[in-house]
């Protein structure tokens, strides 16, 4: 490289480095001292740095503004609504991923509808057989009362095996009314689960469910009621 370059090179770096040292030598920083009064100096007082500043250009151009540091109640206000945030996202994505599920399952609101109706005409029958159950064990239980009853007013003694039978005929009707009890208990859960189904398929799909919601049909009580046997017992 000739001499001539060499110089022309190194001119211009000592330019450079001059322009930018001026750039920076020149700089000034307003702060507010102690008092809450505005200064405007060429450094700032290191426990005043935490406050915030500006730096200004000799010419008094705004360069930056610094921003006061955080309290530590300005801190966890940030920090609980950043998490606020995130779980506000979770939840927004765990939505829709449920959404996507329940379209898979059901594409109208009516599908879930006509489910709602089966599930809850399975329970009718399933209590509808139980009642039949006990129909019938009533029936045999009537006919050893009356064997029993017969005895005694001929004076006789009504024998071990017709009063173990009638116990467990009484004991009977006591377990499948309990059974009955809890599959009637499964419907209000079971329409709760699905109205929120169905008003959510609704929302999602923009389709309202025909005759929806509609009256449950609640199975009737059997005749012979479990608290009546149990009195008898007693």
């Amino acid at each position: 490289m000739s001499n001539f370059k060499q110089i022309t090179l190194l001119l211009t770096f000592i330019l450079a480095a001059s322009y930018i040292s001026n750039a920076y030598a020149g700089n000034l920083y307003r702060y507010k001292d102690e008092n809450g009064v505005t200064v405007l100096g060429l450094n700032i007082p290191p426990h005043l740095v935490g406050n915030g500043y500006e730096i200004l250009s000799s010419s008094g151009r705004l360069i930056e503004s610094v921003a006061p540091a955080l309290t530590a109640e300005q801190i966890a206000d940030r920090d609980n609504k950043e998490a606020e945030q995130v779980r506000q996202a979770m939840a927004v994505k765990k939505q829709k991923e449920e959404d996507l599920a329940l379209l898979k399952l059901y594409s109208h609101p009516n599908d879930a509808v006509r489910v709602l109706k089966r599930k809850l005409q399975d329970i009718d029958d399933y209590i509808s057989l139980k009642n039949g159950n006990i129909s019938v064990v009533k029936g045999q239980l009537s006919q050893e009362e009356t064997k029993a009853a017969n005895r005694e007013r001929t004076g006789k003694k009504v024998p071990d095996s017709t009063l173990n039978k009638i116990s467990q005929q009484k004991n009977k009707i006591i377990e499948i009314e309990q059974d009955i009890s809890v599959k009637r208990a499964e419907i209000p859960v079971i329409s709760k689960e699905f109205d929120k189904i169905i008003t959510r398929l609704e929302s999602i799909t923009k389709k309202k469910a025909k005759d929806y919601p509609f009256e449950e049909k609640v199975p009737k009580e059997t005749s012979l009621q479990t608290s009546d046997i149990k009195k008898e017992k007693q």
